[in-house]
């Protein structure tokens, strides 16, 4: 596909998300689903038709990973709403699809980009993929908290929240955890060395050392207790989900200067 009809594809993605936001907010689930559908339909295409271009796997670029992570969050809600029977989490998963589809309009779509030898590893795709299902849970999450702030005297809303978060978290912490190591073991075999304290892994291991705080917390039953109290789980996913941006962008804006071993060209 041309860059002209990628774009066309991307901004009509982005309506249909906002329309489907808007209408499960107004409670009218079955026409909300429709374009969310619709909008589902165009991140798939846009993740085939960068597939099909580069002939492999697309996790190369952000474009990429952000198109195929906007298309994923539809599997966060079919696992709260089949499994978890969270149906009334729809508008937090589409909400998290809506601001990266509206990232992915200011994005460059060049389809086709060229394989570092670094990243020709049995290791890239794994390492990826369990990356991006542990941030899109920690987005949902996010989401989740933020709301909850403001339903502190909604009891069943805030169980729902509770519940949710709880879900999320637990998805993504051995996620994220599989992902480190994957990382590790790629990173002996590449430079030999399993750690190096390079910037982008500091940084995912913050990330990983607060959730797994935050699920510590959680799971103690006398820790939970004054965690409540003192809003720390709250502002542990805050900050959790912070040092995922970090760790995402602005560690590969810095990498950009071709500082750290995780920079590819």
């Amino acid at each position: 596909m041309s860059d002209t009809i990628l774009r066309i594809i991307i901004i009509l993605a982005t309506v249909c998300y906002a329309a489907a936001f808007v209408l499960y907010l107004l409670k009218k689930t079955k026409p909300g689903a429709a374009f969310w559908i619709l909008a589902e339909a165009g991140s798939v295409t846009l993740v085939v038709n960068n597939f099909v271009v580069n002939d492999y796997v697309p996790f190369v670029s952000m474009y990429q990973v952000l198109t195929f992570a906007s298309a994923l969050f539809g599997a966060v809600y079919l696992y709260m709403a089949f499994l978890r029977d969270g149906k009334w989490a729809a508008p937090y998963v589409i909400g998290c699809s809506l601001i990266v589809s509206m990232g992915l309009c200011f994005m460059d779509i060049h389809s086709v980009w060229h394989f570092p030898p670094a990243l020709r590893s049995v290791y890239f795709v794994p390492h990826i993929l369990m990356y991006v299902i542990s941030y899109i849970m920690a987005a949902a999450a996010f989401a989740m908290t933020v709301t909850k702030f403001f339903v502190r005297n909604d009891p069943l809303r805030k169980k729902q929240l509770d519940g949710g978060i709880y879900d999320c978290v637990c998805v993504l912490f051995p996620f994220m955890t599989a992902a480190m190591l994957c990382g590790a073991v790629w990173a002996n075999e590449v430079w030999g060395a399993f750690w190096s304290w390079d910037l982008k892994e500091c940084w995912a291991l913050v990330t990983w050392l607060i959730f797994m705080t935050w699920l510590h917390f959680r799971r103690s039953p006398k820790l939970s207790k004054y965690c409540t109290i003192l809003l720390i789980f709250g502002i542990l996913l805050i900050l959790g989900f912070a040092s995922v941006i970090v760790t995402f962008f602005f560690v590969n804006m810095m990498n950009a200067a071709g500082t750290s071993l995780h920079t590819y060209n």
